[in-house]
């Protein structure tokens, strides 16, 4: 079961010998925050450790994990309904708390949830079809940072493919600032066999629970 928290920043209320730290003038008035302001650096970190101490408090039954990533909570576990009480435990002690979890943003008890942009399936991450689409009508790149952006979507899963520094090592030397950009076919091979690599890990994956 998956829980995204909406707005987590402004949830979090600071204290008041700090706001003097947030003042701001506008238009002659001065005013200052009352809660995170999400453009402040150190938000995020401030924002995961209060969630944090909130989900300390909730009792977790036998068998269930709790993760979280700032405002995203996933709730997993071998018996759905173990992992429904403790979603509902954590549901209603946000509420009691104030921070608002809207039901279109909770997911589950279900063998197949998205958490943090990617697809679990009976415990395992699984390549969105979205990727592999996107990655599959690739053929020739025109400049250096449509290169970057695919590398960053095949670096996310890089743990999946074998030997990727090697494989990738001419496409990471494109990407060099000095480097003038020249499309080659070993940089074009290179490209395929990542991709192709990826495919073989997402066929030996889990069994999609559409595909039975």
């Amino acid at each position: 079961a998956v829980l995204d928290i909406k707005d987590m920043f402004f949830m979090v209320p600071i204290l008041e010998e700090d706001k003097p730290k947030f003042a701001f003038t506008w238009e002659g008035t001065q005013y200052t925050f009352n809660c995170l302001p999400q453009g402040y650096k150190h938000s995020p970190t401030i924002a995961h450790k209060a969630l944090a101490e909130l989900l300390q408090q909730i009792k977790i039954n036998e068998g269930v994990q709790i993760y979280q990533y700032i405002d995203d909570v996933l709730v997993g576990g071998e018996e759905k309904d173990t992992v429904r009480i403790v979603a509902r435990d954590i549901w209603n002690k946000l509420n009691e708390e104030g921070i608002e979890v809207p039901p279109n943003k909770c997911q589950g008890p279900s063998k197949e949830v998205k958490f943090f942009g990617t697809w679990w399936v009976s415990g395992q991450a699984v390549i969105p079809e979205e990727t592999m689409t996107k990655l599959d009508i690739i053929n020739t790149l025109a400049n250096k940072k449509e290169l970057q952006k695919i590398m960053g979507c095949l670096g996310y899963w890089r743990n999946h493919v074998p030997g990727f520094s090697i494989i990738a090592r001419p496409l990471y030397t494109l990407m060099r600032k000095n480097q003038s950009w020249d499309w080659l076919d070993s940089h074009k091979q290179a490209l395929q066999t990542l991709i192709e690599e990826l495919k073989t890990y997402q066929s030996l994956g889990p069994v999609h629970p559409n595909d039975v």
